[in-house]
C-alpha cells in the first residue's frame, strides 16, 4: 500500500463532509443531515449553498448536467436539477446501507455499506447491471478516475483502486486521518474527514509501507 500525503486541506462547511464530488473546477460537499455545498477547491470559500428535501444524505455525484444524491434515510438515489433540486428521476437503492456515489460517463455507481458490495446500475431505471465485493469491511465514498472505481474504507484507513469488471484491486493509497467522501479532480484524490471536519487533497507517495 502506498503512503498518502495530505497536499491541501481546509475546514468542511457547516457540519463535516459526508459525500464529495467535483465538476467545473469545483468540490462539491454534502453534509449528513442533507445541505449541498459548492466550493473553491483552493480557498475553500462556500460559493453556493442547497438543501434537498430529503435529508441524511451518505452520496453525492454530478454527471454534468445533474445532481445525483443519496438519501440514506429515504434509501432512494435522486437525479435532481441544479439549483433548483427538482427531481428527474428516482429509485430505490439497491441495498440498505447506500454511501458513495460514482458516474462512469453512462452508468451510476454506488457502494452498500452493510452488503459490502459495489452496485452498477442503469441511472434511468435503476436496474442492476453489475455487482462486485468491496476490498474492506466498511466501504464509504466512491469515485471514478475515467478507467476504474476508487473507494475509500472508514476501517481500513485506505483508499483502492478497483478494476470496475472484475473487482481485482489495482492500487491501495493509506490515508493520515478516517476518509468519509472522495472523489477525483482528474489528477487527485480528495477525501472528506468526517470527524475531523476538514477536506483533504491526497498526494500519493511512490514508497510501499
Amino acid at each position: 500500500m502506498r503512503k498518502g500525503i495530505i497536499a491541501h486541506q481546509f475546514a468542511a462547511p457547516g457540519a463535516g463532509t459526508n459525500g464529495l464530488a467535483w465538476q467545473d473546477e469545483c468540490l462539491w460537499s454534502v453534509e449528513g443531515p442533507g445541505p449541498v455545498h459548492k466550493i473553491e477547491p483552493k480557498t475553500g470559500e462556500v460559493l453556493l449553498t442547497l438543501t434537498p428535501p430529503y435529508p441524511g444524505s451518505s452520496g453525492l455525484e454530478l454527471d454534468g448536467e445533474h445532481l445525483w444524491y443519496n438519501s440514506i434515510w429515504q434509501q432512494t438515489f435522486y437525479k435532481l436539477t441544479v439549483p433548483g433540486l427538482e427531481v428527474v428521476t428516482s429509485f430505490a437503492s439497491p441495498g440498505e446501507g447506500p454511501h458513495g456515489l460514482a458516474w462512469d460517463g453512462e452508468h451510476l455507481w454506488s457502494v452498500d455499506m452493510n452488503t459490502s458490495r459495489f452496485v452498477k446500475q442503469c441511472p434511468e431505471t435503476g436496474d442492476i447491471l453489475a455487482e462486485l465485493r468491496t476490498p474492506g469491511g466498511r466501504a464509504h465514498g466512491l469515485a471514478w478516475d475515467g478507467e476504474a472505481l476508487w473507494n475509500v474504507d472508514t476501517n481500513d484507513w485506505a483508499i483502492y483502486r478497483i478494476q470496475p469488471d472484475t473487482g481485482e484491486v489495482l492500487d491501495a493509497v493509506s490515508c493520515p486521518t478516517e476518509p468519509h467522501g472522495l472523489t477525483w479532480d482528474g489528477t487527485h484524490l480528495w477525501y472528506g474527514d468526517d470527524k475531523g471536519q476538514v477536506i483533504c487533497k491526497l498526494a500519493a507517495g511512490g514508497a510501499r509501507e
